[in-house]
């Protein structure tokens, strides 16, 4: 599927009457809640999000929203008695087990799902399938400071990013350490994190050291530094967030230089685009970046509290978000992850949550309906 030219210039003439797409009840809403009878009681049913507005085909469909270990625990009420004897609405859960300042977000090949949190000071790992909430790095020689980037390599190996500790730790499938990486002063302010899976490589955005470094998988060995500050092709101003594409392509959201960089798997600069701007199209803090299957461009903006999605070349699209806590809404999100079915992960840090998307391919809203 490509999103076709007409639909994006049609979508930009839209985009340059608003200043925000609005979501909820009067935006991007596939199908109104509807109440029905359930033993005697009234029940909302969850508003079917999706972006463009009607009449457009939709492109991106909200799907769930996760928050912690709650996610999976069946909703209950807490007696009166223990309201009474403890003084608290909740018993159960406690803090540290809810997402407090999610930044970095990563996905297993098996659809593990990993939230580094740098206020909550954990990595959160959710089974979706088996309906459970791990942590990572919680044991061992090395106890988690400041974990703010994840990612996950073709093995599981999870490698975190610890802003305070300025190293980058690998996990294995079982939560032991396998891995440290960065000698004392190679990194000053690790944040971003991602993985070549077919050349073994995990690149390192160091936010101000202005530049990428990129490590073997394999041993830990620095095997490249790409960049240095300024603002010419291939320099950085507090890079921020990464992804790599199935070619083996780095893309970097240099993020005070308000623009999108792509290298090549050797390290060389292809092209840039963005500018800053409020426009459509321009970026102010753009973070998270990610690439689906079919080469878009996905920019997370934390100060927009939006998505933009671009074309291989730069080029707008669509974009989807405003500021606000309902689904679809965003404050200071910062991470963006796109697994291998097309879904995005994005870490809405001011909500304290992530909140999930499904990219919809050329036609398959109208397949589904006629199933």
């Amino acid at each position: 599927m490509t999103v076709t030219r007409t639909c994006s210039k049609t979508l930009l003439r839209i985009m340059a009457t608003m200043a925000c797409v609005l979501v909820g009840a009067q935006a991007g809403m596939l199908a109104t809640s509807k109440k029905k009878a359930v033993k005697g009681k009234s029940t909302e049913a969850a508003p079917q999000l999706a972006w463009p507005l009607a009449p457009e085909e939709a492109r991106i469909r909200y799907v769930t929203t996760y928050r912690g270990v709650d996610d999976f625990k069946p909703a209950k009420k807490p007696s009166r008695f223990l309201k009474a004897l403890l003084g608290a609405e909740d018993p159960g859960s406690q803090p540290s087990d809810w997402m407090m300042k999610p930044y970095g977000v990563a996905v297993s090949p098996e659809g593990r799902l990993y939230v580094a949190d740098t206020a909550a000071r954990r990595v959160f790992s959710f089974d979706v399938d088996a309906k459970t909430v791990s942590f990572v790095g919680e044991s061992g020689a090395v106890r988690l400071t400041k974990p703010i980037g994840v990612a996950v390599d073709d093995r599981g190996t999870v490698f975190v990013a610890d802003g305070t500790l300025k190293r980058v730790f690998g996990y294995g499938p079982a939560g032991n350490l396998l891995i440290a990486i960065g000698h004392d002063g190679e990194l000053a302010s690790p944040s971003g994190l991602a993985v070549d899976r077919v050349n073994r490589r995990v690149y390192v955005a160091d936010a101000t050291k202005h530049q990428v470094l990129s490590y073997s998988t394999e041993d830990g060995a620095l095997r490249r530094t790409i960049g240095r500050r300024g603002s010419e092709p291939g320099e950085f101003n507090f890079p921020t967030n990464l992804t790599v594409d199935a070619r083996g392509q780095l893309y970097v959201a240099d993020t005070l230089n308000f623009r999108i960089q792509i290298f090549n798997a050797d390290g060389e600069f292809v092209k840039t685009f963005g500018t800053q701007g409020d426009t459509p199209g321009s970026f102010n803090r753009p973070k998270g970046v990610a690439v689906d299957s079919e080469g878009h461009i996905y920019v997370m903006d934390a100060s927009y509290n939006n998505f933009q999605i671009f074309d291989g070349d730069g080029k707008l699209l669509l974009f989807v978000g405003a500021g606000g806590r309902n689904p679809g809404e965003f404050f200071l999100p910062a991470g963006l992850y796109i697994d291998e079915r097309d879904r995005l992960y994005i870490a809405d840090q001011g909500n304290s949550r992530v909140q999930v998307f499904q990219y919809l391919r050329a036609g398959a809203v109208r397949a589904a309906e006629q199933e």
